[in-house]
């Protein structure tokens, strides 16, 4: 990105995420650049997943009894689903605000979208350095990267429509999440993917 110091980024991203924001669109990433960021991004995350995995005690019993479980140990799959899972938040991020009046595109939310990932990166690298020694410790910075996934969409899908207001922007998004999710459940429920209620 026009070889702004990427380790700025990071502090600025923490201090005023609007402000970051900003200067990520306006280093104007070639959109190859931008799908390329994303693949690296979500290929380091499956890595480190796999490594977390591979670090936790092996359970005892069937893996059948809990639904997609096999899929943690797939780096592969993992890192295309994740990647899926960016393009359909960016894609999500774009179309829906400007479904509320916004004026963003799918290419400059794609790559909000991946700056988001690549600092929940940083904390899923922490979790994975102390994971030996502060399993606790690690086991809570989970709720500080789902916190801070929220507090960053925010803030970029603001940036990104020229919104205003965060609650709002906020409300828009954890209803778009309830209405996705019912739909992902319903058709994981007519392809049998959900566990079976003990009668």
């Amino acid at each position: 990105m026009n070889e702004f110091d990427l380790k700025s980024l990071v502090g600025l991203t923490l201090r005023s995420p609007m402000t970051a924001g900003r200067v990520i669109l306006a280093a104007n990433l070639p959109v190859p650049a931008r799908w390329a960021s994303a693949v690296v991004i979500v290929a380091l995350a499956g890595i480190l997943a796999w490594i977390a995995l591979s670090m936790l005690p092996v359970p005892v019993g069937d893996d059948a009894s809990v639904p997609l479980a096999w899929i943690g140990s797939q780096p592969l799959l993992r890192s295309g689903l994740q990647l899926l899972a960016v393009v359909l938040t960016a894609g999500l991020m774009a179309g829906v605000g400007r479904m509320f009046g916004g004026q963003g595109w799918f290419e400059d939310a794609l790559i909000l979208t991946v700056w988001v990932e690549a600092m929940l990166l940083i904390i899923q690298l922490v979790q994975v350095l102390t994971l030996p020694l502060a399993p606790q410790l690690s086991a809570m910075l989970s709720f500080v990267s789902i916190g801070l996934f929220f507090h960053l969409t925010v803030q970029f899908t603001k940036v990104l429509h020229g919104f205003h207001s965060g609650w709002k922007v906020l409300l828009a998004m954890i209803g778009t999440m309830l209405v996705f999710g019912f739909l992902l459940s319903f058709i994981a429920a007519a392809f049998g993917l959900l566990p079976e209620v003990p009668a």
